[in-house]
């Protein structure tokens, strides 16, 4: 039998499992097309460029990614995002997502999260790295959709303090 029966078959329950690192998920976008994410731990996913015009048909292999952010539980245990396939973490290949930024809101404090850790930063080291936040299902489509125009992005992106960072 292949992985994407079993995969269905396994996700025929009502309530799945939060499904492992190189599970590859489907995300119906409102265009008909469907784009895919590949999660990592630390709940983070990296949604592929590639988007298909029709369903279950992941890159898998690929390490082509439009982006690599947080991800909401719920979009993987909902049903929602079907998972579809596996693309295995090759060797030397890091299981966690690239490093993030935190922005304190009151203090205007920046530091750094990676594989579980949260460092103090200096703004420069933030530029460039995604904002650590969880996204939800609409969060993503928006983000697929419109890049780095999404809404979604641009609000927290927006909240960000100017304010320099105090790390000594």
């Amino acid at each position: 039998m292949c992985i994407a029966t079993r995969l269905r078959r396994n996700l025929a329950n009502s309530e799945m499992k939060k499904p492992q690192p190189g599970t590859v998920i489907q995300i119906a976008l409102p265009n008909g097309k469907f784009a895919y994410g590949r999660l990592y731990k630390d709940a983070s996913i990296g949604i592929y460029k590639q988007i298909s015009d029709v369903p279950h048909r992941p890159p898998i292999g690929s390490r082509d990614f439009q982006f690599i952010v947080g991800v909401c539980d719920d979009v993987l245990t909902s049903g929602k995002c079907p998972a579809v396939g596996i693309d295995p973490f090759r060797t030397g290949e890091d299981l966690f997502p690239p490093p993030s930024c935190i922005i304190e809101p009151i203090s205007g404090e920046y530091s750094i999260y990676h594989r579980g850790e949260i460092r103090l930063a200096f703004p420069e080291e933030c530029q460039g790295l995604e904002i650590t936040a969880a996204w939800d299902l609409e969060h993503f489509i928006d983000r697929i959709l419109n890049g780095n125009d999404s809404r979604y992005l641009q609000s927290i992106r927006s909240d960000l303090p100017k304010k320099k960072s105090t790390v000594q």
